[in-house]
């Protein structure tokens, strides 16, 4: 069933202006000023408050569809917005929205969906086109198959060459050694990602009934037996009960997988010295059972506000944040059991989840964070004491951010040798290190190293 097809005829119009017009300024702050686009969007939603459920759902799914697909889509775009993000050129604001018609309705033609929402539409229309101008598609097309949908918004031109290459940075290729074909990833890459959760009770049954209850399928996975990956369509799952009762939380397998790396045990001392809003600090203190103590520091004290909330929401009383600035504490010399470097980073393993990001992101970036992440795990090991754990993660894909900072950190430290584990995503053996991959789990893309010193 189409979940727009209410929408009175008078006024899908004004509703599909003023959809189009949002996304393409939250478009504006995110490819051409470098804003998040899910912080973008946040903002404007927050200042906006007439905005229905309905308006808010198609900006959120066209705005992040069209970010997904934008290595084609920016055929579609107004040529002065795809003038100034390749060239750096000066924009003008003054662009028409309805220059964006065709790239909107485009977006949700590459994403498969069954049935176009009404302001699709209408975007289609506005643009000479109607959907018996498409090919049929199988109902799982391939990325291939979806590219001809396009063929259409070009009547009057050469529809210009559309490989699949072009849906990341051209560069990215020279910075990934990837274990699959280049274009499995790109497939991956361009499918939605779905949600995981980390159950935060023993009772998984009644947690998966309750999910089931709401209409929503809990699918467990085979070796992190907290983790379960949910299929459901719009509900709010912060406002279910179990969540406000802190028996879940929301967070990605890969995540998830960190954390059981980490291995803390019950009445350990732990310091997660980069927690950002503290998602792997929470199962840290799951795994220990709410005994001993987690230092959780981050640069970002707004962030750790937000860690307090999560904490007292699901009874973690073993938690102190502190603010860190990423420099080396003599006081805490050799003082933990463990200490978890979970470093900033390109972020391109969550590339599935912000697809904004592959745009903005710079190649040059990854030596200026590689530079950081060596100096943030240096600094942070003088606090492992000997015979403890130290655990270095990023959400990234890149080489040059994980294996390559790994070697260096070793190289410098003798003290500190590789600790083989088993990957908790596939259950096999590793060396001390590990690239996880969105295929294993359906999942983002992270790296984590184990290392023991003597």
């Amino acid at each position: 069933m189409n979940a727009f097809a209410d929408i009175p005829s008078k006024r899908i119009e004004p509703h599909s202006r003023v959809c189009a017009s949002t996304v393409a300024n939250i478009l504006r702050l995110a490819l051409l000023e470098g804003l998040p686009a899910d912080n973008a969007l946040a903002s404007h939603l927050k200042a906006h408050h007439q905005l229905g459920a309905r308006d808010r759902r198609i900006i959120s799914e066209t705005l992040f569809s069209v970010l997904r697909w934008w290595g084609w889509l920016k055929h579609l775009a107004p040529s002065r917005f795809a003038t100034a993000l390749e060239n750096g050129a000066k924009y003008e604001e003054n662009v028409e929205t309805d220059e964006w018609f065709p790239c909107f309705a485009a977006s949700w033609l590459l994403e498969g969906r069954p049935e176009l929402p009404p302001s699709a539409q209408w975007w289609l229309s506005q643009s000479s086109i109607h959907q018996q101008d498409f090919p049929a598609l199988p109902q799982r097309a391939s990325i291939q198959e979806r590219r001809h949908c396009l063929r259409p918004f070009f009547q009057d031109k050469r529809m210009p060459e559309l490989t699949m290459e072009q849906l990341l940075p051209e560069w990215c290729k020279e910075e990934v050694e990837c274990p699959q074909d280049w274009l499995t990833l790109v497939e991956w890459l361009q499918e939605r990602p779905p949600v995981w959760l980390r159950a935060q009770t023993n009772d998984l049954d009644r947690l998966v009934g309750e999910f089931s209850h709401e209409g929503v399928r809990l699918a467990r996975h085979p070796f992190m037996k907290q983790a379960l990956k949910a299929t459901f369509a719009g509900i709010n799952l912060r406002q279910m009960p179990a969540f406000t009762e802190g028996r879940f939380e929301i967070q990605d397998a890969a995540s998830q997988a960190v954390a059981i790396i980490c291995d803390p045990k019950p009445g350990e001392n732990w310091w997660d010295c980069c927690a950002g809003a503290g998602g792997k600090t929470l199962h840290l203190a799951t795994l220990m059972n709410g005994k001993g103590k987690i230092q959780a520091t981050d640069n970002r004290v707004y962030k750790l506000d937000d860690l307090k909330k999560r904490a007292a929401r699901c009874g973690r009383s073993n938690i102190i944040c502190k603010e860190w600035l990423g420099i080396e504490v003599p006081r805490l010399r050799d003082h933990f059991a463990g200490v978890l470097v979970d470093a900033p980073c390109t972020c391109s393993g969550t590339w599935r989840r912000n697809p904004g990001a592959r745009w903005t992101t710079r190649r040059e970036d990854i030596d200026k964070l590689a530079a950081l992440q060596l100096q943030l795990l240096t600094n942070a090991s003088s606090a492992v004491a000997h015979g403890g754990t130290l655990v270095y993660a990023t959400c990234s894909m890149f080489t040059r951010e994980n294996k390559v900072v790994v070697d260096e950190f070793l190289a410098n430290h003798p003290d500190f040798a590789l600790a083989p584990f088993t990957s908790p995503l596939t259950g096999k053996e590793t060396p001390g290190f590990c690239q996880f991959w969105p295929w294993e789990a359906d999942c983002d893309a992270m790296f984590a190293a184990k290392f023991h010193r003597s």
